[in-house]
Parts: C-alpha cells; sequence; structure tokens
C-alpha cells in the first residue's frame, strides 16, 4: 500500500511530471472524492474503482487526516449497489452531520461579528473556510474549520479589539496598550493576532496581512483591498477577495503548510475557487505573482489541481510562473511509511520562495 498521495514526481529527463497512474486505487478514490461535483468520467473511474477490493480503513482514516470526510461522504452516498459498506457511509454521514453542526456555530458567532464591526464602522475580508463553505462550496458541512479568520486594516486593530471585547473576545495572547499600538503592528512578525471567546471556545484569527513580515513574498495588501467584492455571509455583507488574488491567498497558505505537510483540503480550496468563478484573468494572476514574488508557491498550487485533481488551468499560465517547472516541479518530496501508524504522513513538499 502506498502512504496517501505517494506520488510519484519522474526524474527531470523523461518528459512527464507525474505518474498518476502509480497511485494506489485508495488514493484515487480520495482524489476523484475531493471535489463538491464530479463529472461523469470522474464518477465512471470511481465505479471502477469500488468493484476492487479496497482499504476502507486507510481511506476513512485518510479521509479525516486531510479534512476532506464530508467530501467523501457526499460523492460516495450516491453511488448505486453495495459497493460502499455501510458502516463507512455511517462513519463518514456521521462526520459531515459534525461538520454541518460545527460549522452552524461559527456562522452564527459570525454574523455576530460582522454586525458589531459593521455598525462601528468597519471594513472587514472574509477569508478562508469560513467565506469558502457558504460561497465556494456551497454546502457549508462540506469544508470544515476550526477558526475564522478576517482581514481587516492595521489602523482599526485596536477599534476591533474594543469592539469584539463586547462580544467576550480577549486576545489570546500579548496585546499592545493603545500608545504602544502602532510600533507594535511594524515589528509583530505574523501580521495577526488571535482572539478568543473562553466560554464558546471560538478563536478569531485577526490579520491585516495575508503573510508574515519577514517573508520574501512582497504582496501589495492595499491592491487586495482595492481588488475586493461584496458579499454576503452569514446574512451580513462583506467584502472577499477577488479571484485572482483568492488564488494568490490560497497558494500562499498552501505553501505555509506543506513546509510541514500537504493536506488535500487546501487543494481542493484552490481546485474550487477556479470551477466557481470560471473565467479567472491568468494574465493579471501571472503579472501580480511576478511583482509580489509569489510565482513558486502559486505555479504549485495550481500545478497540483491540474494534475491530481483534473482542473483545467492553462499550460501557458504555468510555463508563464515558472519556466524551468517541466524540469522539477517540486524541489523534494519526503515520503514516510503510514501503515499501522497512529498518524497517517502527509508528503513533505519544500518550496522556495526565491
Amino acid at each position: 500500500m502506498n502512504n496517501f498521495l505517494g506520488i510519484t514526481f519522474l526524474c527531470q529527463n523523461q518528459k512527464r511530471w507525474v505518474d498518476y497512474s502509480s497511485l494506489s486505487s485508495e488514493d484515487r478514490l480520495l482524489l476523484y472524492c475531493a471535489r463538491t461535483a464530479m463529472n461523469e468520467d470522474t464518477a465512471s473511474r470511481l465505479k471502477d474503482i469500488l468493484n476492487q477490493g479496497l482499504d476502507w480503513e486507510y481511506i476513512v482514516e485518510s479521509s479525516t487526516v486531510h479534512c476532506i470526510s464530508p467530501l467523501l461522504y457526499w460523492n460516495l452516498r450516491s453511488v448505486e449497489g453495495k459497493d460502499v459498506p455501510e458502516n463507512v457511509i455511517k462513519q463518514l454521514g456521521k462526520k459531515y452531520l459534525e461538520t454541518v453542526g460545527k460549522n452552524m456555530v461559527f456562522y452564527y458567532e459570525l454574523g455576530r461579528v460582522l454586525r458589531v464591526l459593521k455598525d462601528a464602522g468597519i471594513h472587514v475580508i472574509c477569508l478562508k473556510g469560513i467565506f469558502l463553505a457558504e460561497i465556494i462550496y456551497k454546502n457549508i458541512g462540506l469544508r470544515p474549520f476550526n477558526d475564522i479568520d478576517l482581514l481587516i486594516r492595521n489602523e482599526d486593530l485596536q477599534k476591533v479589539q474594543e469592539k469584539l471585547s463586547q462580544l467576550m473576545y480577549r486576545p489570546s495572547d500579548v496585546f499592545p496598550t493603545e500608545w504602544h499600538m502602532p510600533k507594535w503592528i511594524n515589528l509583530c512578525e505574523d501580521q495577526q493576532i488571535g482572539l478568543e471567546n473562553p466560554k464558546k471556545k471560538i478563536m478569531l484569527e485577526v490579520h491585516w496581512h495575508i503573510h508574515p513580515r519577514s517573508s520574501l513574498f512582497r504582496v501589495d495588501i492595499n491592491i487586495f483591498w482595492e481588488n475586493a467584492q461584496p458579499t454576503t455571509i452569514a446574512q451580513y455583507e462583506t467584502l472577499v477577495f477577488a479571484p485572482e488574488d483568492l488564488l494568490q491567498h490560497l497558494c500562499l497558505h498552501l505553501h505555509k503548510h506543506t513546509l510541514d505537510s500537504l493536506q488535500l483540503r487546501w487543494c481542493c480550496d484552490i481546485a474550487e475557487v477556479i470551477k466557481h468563478y470560471k473565467k479567472i484573468n491568468w494574465k493579471y494572476l501571472i503579472r501580480s505573482s511576478r511583482t509580489y514574488r509569489t510565482e513558486k508557491p502559486v505555479v504549485r498550487g495550481l500545478y497540483f489541481v491540474k494534475n491530481y485533481l483534473k482542473v483545467p488551468v492553462p499550460a501557458q499560465v504555468l510555463h508563464a510562473l515558472d519556466p524551468t517547472m517541466s524540469s522539477n516541479p517540486f524541489d523534494y518530496i519526503s515520503k514516510m511509511p503510514v501503515r499501522n501508524a497512529k498518524k497517517i504522513s502527509q508528503d513533505l513538499v519544500h518550496i522556495d520562495e526565491r
């Protein structure tokens, strides 16, 4: 049995980038189900795999580690016949319902937060899970998340903290006084702060930028604000990133986590965004990636969803972002054994910030 997503990248002197067929049947099933909807071809391939003897314990455990259990349930529940064991459907169905219940609590709380901030005249951009589940996945049970990520302008941080204290949110770490605030903001490495409601056990991650201060990336967050688009989340008006800026952010987020583990959920986010918006301004994405020095994370995020989730990313976009990628799409892949392991290891992907 291969380790989950034991992806084989072929040698530099070979013509193809990836040997998709070398994946185990279990891993291919996970990839086929890692989407909100399957086309006829993917559904047919899934049915063919289900006729084989599968290690369902491995499949369920892997889907849990990679936070795609709800998607797995969503796509397997409608399979005809008895190709999927009943106990597997029950396990996955339970995880789906747990995600729905948990996310409903988050959305109720988000509504309270957005109302308070709107009344105070504070503009907010909803980030990642809390936005993706409702707007992109169109089903809050399909995209698990563990906190609420919001982007604010750095000059609003003190006011945000004061207003959210009315909802019993307290800084999870040291928070500067108003007098120290300007200097602290300019020194804060993560460019974010956690606000926690201990009673409700809900964490707000309040950001004023999307990458650490010391990063080699140079995203102009003011441009992201200028491009932001209005939408409604949790029944309140708010802002979200423009599609191309959103892809930048999601690829940077994937980059951040692939330094320790690659989680399929974050790859699904990129894929679903491209499918949702359909018309991506690829020229703008290429140009802004070059300006922000984010070509490597962006091209690798796009490479993954094109080759493993079969999302239609133009080949010329990948080439424009990194002309050398055809010879070495990733710097290295480190695989670790997973059979009988307490926690399934994932591919460890190092991505240069060059």
